[in-house]
C-alpha cells in the first residue's frame, strides 16, 4: 500500500508541476507571439509606418487591438520620443493626449534597438497592465521609432484559463516585489491581495536575482505549505522566463488528495473484507490468497526498480487473478513501448552513421595518404641509400613516429564513430557534457570543415556532471548539432553554449541560419515531420531527442532566434550526488 500510495501521490505532484510549467510558457509564449507579431507589422507596413497618413496608421492599429484580446493600449512612436498615433478599447483618445516619452527610459530602450517589457502597474481603469515595447528598424540613424503596448493581465488570465487543473486548484501570477498581479480568481487581484504569507511566494521572493530585476527559480517542485489563506496546501512555484515574474499554483490537501483517500478507504475496506473472510474459511484459503498477493507486491516493486521481465505467475480466475493478468499485460505493454523506442532511437543512430560516414571516410582518407607516401619514400630511399646509415641518421625512427601518429588519427576517427554507433544497454553514470561536446565535434569535423563553419564553444568552470545515459545525451547532442550544420550549407557560426544555473545545466545549440517558419516550430517534434529535402533526414531526430531527453528528466525546446539562426535548448538536472554535497 505504501508503493501505491508513493506512486499516487507521485502522480499528483507531477500533474501540479506541469500545470504550473504549462503556465508558465503559455504566459511567455503569448508575449513572445506579441512581439515577433509586432515586429512583421512594422516589416511589412513600413509605408504606413514612415508615411504621413494618420487614418492609416490608426486602422493598422486597431487591427492589431482586435487581433490580440488581451490588448488595452497601443501607441506608435516617431524616432524623436513623440507619440504619433495612439489607440484604445476603452476610451477615445485625441490628439491632445499625445506626449512626448523621449526623455523616458523605456524610450530609452527603444532607441537602442532592444524591446522592453515593463513592470505590472496600476492603470486609471483599476486593472493590473503591463507594457510591452518593440522598437522598429535599428539603432542611432537607422531607429524609426516603435510600438509600445499595453496588455491587461486579467485578459492574460482569461487566455490561461482553457489549461486544466485540478479540483479547487487556482493560479497566481506574481511579479518581481511578490504582489499579486494575476489570479484564476480575479477578484483577489482587484481587492489587492497580499499573499506574501504563501510560501510559494516567499521562496520565490529568496530567489531573486542579485540585481533584484527578476525571480531565478526555474524548476516546478511541488511542496506543501500554509497558504496566504491560513488553509494548508500542495503548492508548486517557478519562473515565468520571458518576463522574470513568478507563477504558483496552489491546490487545498483536502482536494489534492481526495483521490488518494478514496483510494486508501476503498482499499481498507477491501482488506478488512478479506481478512474476515480469510479468517472464516482457515488457514488453506489464508495460504491460498496471501501467495499472490505477495506476488504482486514483489511483481510491482520489481518493476519499480526497472525489471519489466518480471511476471507474476496466475494461480487463479477470480478478481486477484484478473488483477494479475492486468499487471502483467500493463507490463508486457509497457516494456513493448520501451524496445520500439530502444530500435527507433538505434535507428536514428545507424541512419546519423550513414550520413557521417562520408566525412569519416574522408577524415581517414587524409592520414591513410601520408602513410602511403612515407612507406614509397622509405622504400626508394632504401634502394638508394645505405640501410645503416639511414638508421643512423634516426630516418627510421622518424618515419616510424610519423606512421604511429597517422595510425593514431586513424584510429580516433574510426573509434569515436564506433562508440557512437555501438548498441548498448541504457545505462545511467555521471557524465562531464563537455567531453560529449568534444566527442560529436569529432564526429562533424568533415561537415564543419567543408562548409567553412566557425564553433564557439563556451561554457565556465566548475561545471556539474548529469546522472544520464552517455550513449543517448551524445546522440541528442549530435542530432541538434547536425540540424545546425545543415541550416548553414554556405557557411556560418556553430555556438554551443554550457551554462550551470540553480540545479540545472543548459545545452544551448545555436546556429546562423535562416531559422525555421513561426507556423512550423510546433511541428518540429512530431515524429516523421522534416523541412530538410530527401535524403537528408528521417525526421525522427527531434521527436527521439525529446524522448530521451525528457526521460532523463530534462526539457528540450527549439525558437528562433531575434537577430538570425535558430537555437535549441535542453536542460538537465545535475547529478544528485552534486546537490546533496551543495545541500551539506
Amino acid at each position: 500500500m505504501k508503493i501505491i500510495k508513493k506512486e499516487v501521490e507521485a502522480s499528483i505532484h507531477k500533474q501540479h508541476a506541469l500545470t504550473a510549467s504549462r503556465v508558465s510558457y503559455a504566459v511567455s509564449d503569448l508575449v513572445k507571439t506579441l512581439q515577433t507579431s509586432l515586429e512583421t507589422i512594422s516589416l511589412t507596413n513600413s509605408e504606413v509606418f514612415d508615411g504621413d497618413d494618420v487614418k492609416q496608421k490608426e486602422n493598422l492599429l486597431y487591427g492589431v487591438l482586435k487581433n490580440f484580446p488581451h490588448l488595452e493600449e497601443i501607441v506608435m512612436v516617431s524616432s524623436h520620443g513623440e507619440e504619433v498615433v495612439k489607440v484604445s478599447k476603452r476610451y477615445a483618445i485625441s490628439s491632445k493626449d499625445l506626449k512626448l516619452i523621449s526623455e523616458e527610459a523605456q524610450f530609452r530602450k527603444l532607441k537602442q534597438g532592444n524591446f522592453f517589457i515593463g513592470s505590472p502597474k496600476i492603470d486609471i481603469d483599476n486593472q493590473i497592465v503591463f507594457d510591452l515595447g518593440v522598437p522598429v528598424g535599428g539603432i542611432n540613424e537607422d531607429f524609426r521609432g516603435g510600438f509600445i503596448a499595453k496588455i491587461s493581465l486579467r485578459q492574460v488570465m482569461q487566455e490561461i484559463s482553457s489549461i486544466e487543473i485540478s479540483d479547487g486548484s487556482y493560479i497566481m501570477l506574481v511579479d518581481e516585489k511578490g504582489e499579486l498581479i494575476g489570479h484564476s480568481d480575479y477578484s483577489q487581484v482587484l481587492r489587492r491581495q497580499d499573499v506574501f504569507k504563501s510560501k510559494g511566494v516567499e521562496n520565490l521572493l529568496k530567489s531573486k536575482t542579485d540585481d533584484g530585476s527578476h525571480f531565478k527559480t526555474l524548476e516546478f517542485n511541488p511542496i506543501t505549505y500554509k497558504s496566504y489563506t491560513g488553509e494548508d496546501v500542495l503548492g508548486v512555484y517557478g519562473l515565468i522566463p520571458m518576463v522574470g515574474w513568478g507563477v504558483v499554483v496552489e491546490q487545498p490537501l483536502v482536494n489534492a488528495y481526495a483521490t488518494l483517500s478514496t483510494m486508501l478507504s476503498q482499499l481498507n475496506l477491501v482488506l478488512f473484507l478479506i481478512i474476515l473472510t480469510i479468517t472464516g474459511l482457515g488457514l488453506f484459503f489464508i495460504f491460498q490468497f496471501i501467495r499472490p498477493v505477495e506476488e504482486l507486491a514483489t511483481g510491482v516493486a520489481s518493476v519499480k526498480r526497472g525489471d519489466l521481465d518480471y511476471q507474476i505467475p496466475k494461480q487463479s480466475n477470480d478478481e486477484l487473478g484478473l488483477v494479475i493478468e492486468a499487471f502483467n499485460e500493463m507490463i508486457g505493454e509497457i516494456k513493448k513501448k520501451r524496445d520500439n523506442e530502444k530500435v527507433a532511437i538505434q535507428a536514428e543512430k545507424r541512419a546519423a552513421v550513414g550520413l557521417l560516414a562520408a566525412g569519416v571516410a574522408h577524415e581517414i582518407n587524409n592520414p591513410m595518404n601520408n602513410l602511403g607516401f612515407y612507406a614509397d619514400d622509405l622504400l626508394e630511399r632504401l634502394e638508394t641509400e645505405n640501410i645503416d646509415e639511414l638508421k643512423e641518421e634516426g630516418v627510421f625512427k622518424e618515419y616510424l613516429l610519423s606512421i604511429r601518429e597517422q595510425i593514431h588519427r586513424c584510429t580516433d576517427i574510426t573509434q569515436s564513430l564506433l562508440n557512437y554507433s555501438r548498441e548498448v544497454e541504457s545505462q545511467d553514470k555521471e557524465v562531464y557534457i563537455p567531453h560529449i561536446v568534444n566527442e560529436v565535434l569529432k564526429l562533424v569535423k568533415y561537415p564543419i570543415n567543408k562548409q567553412n563553419i566557425e564553433v564557439d564553444l563556451q561554457w565556465e568552470e566548475p561545471l556539474p556532471y548529469v546522472f544520464v545515459d552517455e550513449s543517448q545525451l551524445q546522440q541528442v547532442i549530435l542530432n541538434l548539432v547536425t540540424n545546425a550544420l545543415d541550416a548553414m550549407p554556405g557557411g556560418g557560426v556553430l555556438t554551443i553554449r554550457l551554462i550551470y544555473e540553480g540545479k540545472l545545466i543548459g545545452i544551448e545549440v545555436v546556429d546562423t541560419g535562416e531559422g525555421i517558419l513561426e507556423q512550423n516550430l510546433k511541428h518540429v517534434f512530431d515524429p516523421f515531420y522534416t523541412t530538410k529535402p530527401v535524403g537528408k533526414g528521417t525526421g525522427l531526430g527531434l521527436a527521439i531527442s525529446q524522448v530521451i531527453v525528457e526521460r532523463m528528466g530534462g526539457i528540450i525546446s527549439l525558437e528562433n532566434k531575434k537577430e538570425v539562426g535558430t537555437k535549441a535548448n535542453v536542460w538537465l538536472p545535475i547529478a544528485a550526488e552534486v546537490i546533496k554535497n551543495e545541500t551539506i
